[in-house]
């Protein structure tokens, strides 16, 4: 690709991609704090991406067999992963308020980083050779990639509901 190429590229971007840019690094950055969470949110979120994760993943593809086996067996393995991990540990959970305690990380960002980035470069990357759609290697590993980083959150909020210590009222 040559030098010019890219800014012709980057120009055919709608401005609403750029939006959401932002505002997923702001709530990328906002998992970085130690905060306390409804456990409605602590539902909606996970799932929000998981759907994003699969609209990207069918946009690119459509309904084949490799799409929907390749997101599922990307989801069904993380889910396995983050449960067995632990991850994110420390889990506490306010009766009261009906909140957990979820400790800060880097790595929410680096998820949603990751989830825009295959379906911005996939998007590129389609724009310019359509046929690779029809591909089943291509179409099995980015499904596969998109289940796996969608379901991380929901991994991670199965763990923390999982794993919460009641906090006493006098804590």
């Amino acid at each position: 690709m040559s030098s010019t190429a890219l800014p012709l590229i980057l120009g055919q971007v709608p401005a609403w991609v750029w939006f959401l840019l932002v505002a997923l690094v702001a709530l990328g950055l906002s998992q970085t704090r130690d905060r306390w969470v409804s456990a409605a949110r602590l539902r909606r979120m996970p799932l929000a991406f998981v759907a994003f994760s699969a609209w990207s993943t069918v946009g690119a593809f459509g309904w084949q067999a490799f799409t929907v086996l390749g997101f599922l067996a990307g989801l069904s393995a993380t889910r396995q992963l983050i449960a067995a991990s632990g991850w994110p540990g420390a889990a506490r959970h306010d009766a009261g308020r009906n909140a957990y305690f979820v400790p800060g990380s880097w790595a929410p960002l680096a998820v949603m980083m990751g989830i825009f980035a295959i379906k911005f470069l996939l998007g590129m990357t389609l724009a310019m050779s359509p046929a690779l759609a029809q591909q089943a290697p291509m179409v099995l590993g980015v499904s596969a990639l998109n289940g796996a980083l969608g379901s991380i959150f929901l991994a991670r909020s199965r763990n923390l509901m999982k794993q919460a210590a009641p906090v006493s009222p006098l804590a």
